[in-house]
Parts: structure tokens; sequence; C-alpha cells
């Protein structure tokens, strides 16, 4: 059977529906990710200022880890249901998960150097994180998620001012307003966006 050769007009409205159909399924779960890790970041900081705060022990620290543990459990179980829904990632997808791989790594690697030599670990982490959700706003053209990113790297500049285990504090409410907020923002332009369809 010969396949038919699209004509110029045709071939555009192919491309745009492409174009719409990839911009539709990252939107559709692109809110996911922030509110994971913003979540995960957010109760497992909190839990490091309780445990600290009540045993003075450093030990609490150890829980930082808790934050790539649950957060990649979590995406793995997301991962495993969008498979099962037939989401097709695409090269967008691609990108954006490999871009925060990267700075994933980036942000263990210095929590790991953090535990051997004294670093401003958090203001670092908040950079990192800050620098990825900027990236990712302007790749998925998400003015939330961007200007998010901004205010997140804004904010970092009162780890100057606080010291101590009160940083946390800061920490927990930067992310929120760096990933929790603006993933709620997505998902509710997404769900409105279902409602008029």
């Amino acid at each position: 059977m010969k396949e038919r050769e699209l004509n110029a007009t045709e071939s555009l409205e192919l491309i745009t529906r492409m174009i719409q159909t990839t911009r539709q399924q990252v939107e559709q779960s692109s809110h996911l990710p922030f509110l994971v890790w913003g979540y995960t970041t957010v109760i497992t900081t909190l839990a490091v200022w309780c445990t600290y705060t009540m045993t003075h022990s450093n030990i609490a620290f150890w829980l930082w880890f808790a934050i790539p543990l649950l957060g990649w459990a979590a995406m793995l179980s997301i991962g495993k249901k969008d498979a099962n829904k037939g989401y097709v990632r695409t090269p967008i997808d691609r990108i954006l998960s490999h871009i925060w791989v990267v700075i994933g790594i980036a942000g263990l690697v210095a929590t790991m150097a953090s535990f051997m030599r004294p670093l401003p670990i958090l203001f670092i982490i908040v950079l990192l994180m800050g620098s990825g959700s900027i990236i990712s706003g302007l790749i998925l053209q998400l003015r939330a998620i961007t200007v998010a990113g901004c205010i997140g790297m804004a904010l970092s500049l009162l780890f100057l001012l606080v010291q101590g285990i009160n940083q946390c504090l800061i920490f927990a409410v930067i992310f929120m307003v760096m990933m929790v907020i603006p993933g709620h923002i997505m998902q509710y332009k997404h769900n409105k966006n279902q409602h008029n369809v």
C-alpha cells in the first residue's frame, strides 16, 4: 500500500497538532514532580528541624537522605502509572528529566560533601533547585515556574541573615514558594483546561 504525500497545508496542520499534543501531555503531568519534590523536601526539612531541636543530636541530619529516597520512589510510581495510561514520553520530557537528574546529582554530591567539610549547603541546594525551576519554566513556557525559581534564588540570601538550625525553616518556606505553590498553580490550570475541553 502506497502512502499519500501530504501537501504543505496538511504538513503544517500535522506539525501543529503534534506540538499541541506534546504540550498538552507535558502540561498534564508537569505539576507532579514539583509537588512530589516540593512536599518531600518541606516535610523532610521540618522533620530534621524538629528532630534536631528536640534531641540536639547530629544524627538528625541523616534524615536529609529521605528526600532522594522518597522523591525517587514517588516519581517511579508516577512513571509506572503514566506508562499504564499509555502516556508516551516526549523529547521535552526527556530533556527536563536529564536536567533535573544532573541537578539532583549535583545536590546529592554537595550534600555528601557538607558531611565532610562545612558548606553553606542549604544555600547551595536552593541555588541549584532554583536554577532547575527557572530552566524548566523557560522550556515549558510556564511563567509561574520561572518566577518561582527566581523568587527562590532571591530568598536564598536570607541564609546570610539566619544561622544554625533555624535555616531549615527558611529552606522549607523557600521550597513551598519555589516548588509547591507553582505545582498547585499548574495543577489548577490543567484541571481548568480539562473542564473547558
